[in-house]
């Protein structure tokens, strides 16, 4: 689903656990949270994925780069799929190295099914991003922990849109209570990402995705009232 020049969106839609899906069509062309390859209902996420990317002419073939916003399995475990297939980076924070092991670990004896984690190529810091031949194009990282001490959200100004991983939901946040979790950091990480102006499309994780500034800022005020 196209939603601006550049960004694409794949919601997930299955009845199990797994994210939302984007692409970023620019200069490079960036697959980001490609999410399971099989979630705890055995439902075959990476494939629906494919299937949905392959309608609006993507393949894995057309992938210059993989960014994670964090490393639990639900976002980053597809990766790992993607890399038999094709030659690719997959960029994260280094902060998640450790934690996307031991929580790999929490999930797999809650499931009972084992999480494919990817090997992180690129370690993203918070700044400025250039992409392209001649740095033309800039995403935005941000470092937001609070669900993960490493989870970052990518803001893309030309796009106006923000992808917020697990820090920020349609009326909800990130859970807090996974192992490394810290509902002072995230409240930090709420509150530099509202301070971010001109965003038109909050891309979170998981659930809608919400349109407009007011939409945007309302949305930011709620969960504060709710949570902070």
């Amino acid at each position: 689903m196209q939603l601006t020049e550049k960004i694409y969106c794949y919601p997930w839609r299955g009845r199990g656990n797994n994210c939302n899906t984007y692409v970023y069509a620019g200069e490079k062309v960036m697959l980001i949270d490609p999410g399971h390859i099989r979630n705890e209902l055995r439902e075959n996420c990476l494939e629906i994925l494919l299937k949905a990317l392959q309608q609006d002419g993507f393949n894995i073939d057309m992938f210059d780069l993989i960014l994670c916003t964090h490393g639990h399995g639900d976002h980053c475990e597809a990766a790992t799929a993607i890399k038999e297939k094709k030659q690719i980076n997959v960029a994260m924070h280094k902060d998640e190295e450790k934690h996307m092991v031991q929580l790999a670990r929490f999930f797999d004896r809650m499931t009972g099914q084992k999480t494919d984690l990817p090997e992180i190529d690129i370690f993203l810091q918070e700044g400025e991003l250039e992409l392209g031949p001649e740095g033309k194009e800039i995403i935005q990282v941000i470092h937001t922990p609070g669900h993960s001490p490493g989870s970052v959200s990518f803001y893309f100004p030309g796009e106006k849109a923000l992808i917020t991983g697990d820090a920020v939901f349609s009326g909800s946040i990130g859970r807090t209570d996974f192992p490394d979790g810290s509902m002072e950091a995230l409240g930090n990480s709420i509150r530099k990402l509202s301070s971010i102006e001109d965003v038109e499309w909050l891309l979170p994780g998981h659930m809608q995705i919400i349109k407009g500034q007011a939409a945007i800022d309302n949305n930011y005020k709620m969960i504060t009232r709710m949570f902070f």
